[in-house]
């Protein structure tokens, strides 16, 4: 009978690893158009890290698309764009930006661009048309410099920032949709294995008592 519990035991430890690799490949799919969004990535985990764990990103860069929209923006190089949040700066690869009401730069959202170094001069965004943000994520407002727009650099290596394009996901809809479908079968593998033992257990116990 214990050897029978051990073996339930590792099953629905299997089993709640399977899910919690489905509930990120689920992700994946849903966010397979999102802007900037990184793939979670579905491995095996023991029962207490599938229970706390956060799934670990893959940082491949996604492929950039070209929308000539002024505040668009896209990093090439390990390193993500800080936006404001109501618990502080918080780093996204999301870079479609764009002007709010009070000619402040903000995501989709509402949240506001960080904006280092800025210079003394007081320039209203939303009332020029020539504005230039340049490799180094500097923005040049009729020639003069604004400010940069701050990033989180992750390594040391080369980071250049480019106008007027968006970083896509990195996500493989059609590797995501095989892996899913691989581990669906192995849960429902995992299912029925477990079904079987509790019939097992069932049977032993109404035959020979409940001490066995």
């Amino acid at each position: 009978m214990n050897n029978q519990n051990n073996i339930a035991g590792r099953t629905v430890q299997g089993m709640l690893s399977k899910l919690k690799m489905i509930e990120a490949i689920s992700s994946n799919i849903e966010n397979a158009n999102t802007i900037g969004y990184q793939r979670k990535i579905p491995e095996s985990m023991s029962f207490g890290d599938a229970l706390n764990a956060a799934a670990m990103r893959d940082q491949t860069p996604g492929q950039f698309k070209k929308t000539n929209n002024l505040f668009d923006l896209a990093i090439e190089g390990n390193a993500m764009f800080l936006v404001e949040s109501k618990d502080g700066p918080v780093p996204t690869k999301n870079g479609k930006f764009h002007l709010n009401d009070k000619g402040i730069l903000v995501t989709d959202e509402g949240n506001e661009v960080v904006v280092v170094e800025k210079t003394d001069k007081q320039v209203s965004l939303s009332k020029t048309t020539d504005i230039k943000i340049n490799q180094n994520g500097e923005v040049i407002v009729d020639g003069d410099r604004y400010g940069r727009i701050a990033m989180k650099i992750m390594d040391n290596k080369p980071v250049r920032v480019h106008q007027g394009v968006v970083e896509g996901s990195n996500v493989n809809l059609m590797n995501e949709m095989v892996a899913l479908q691989m581990i669906f079968r192995n849960f429902e593998a995992s299912e029925k294995l477990l079904g079987m033992e509790a019939s097992v257990d069932k049977d032993l116990i109404e035959k020979y008592g409940r001490n066995v």
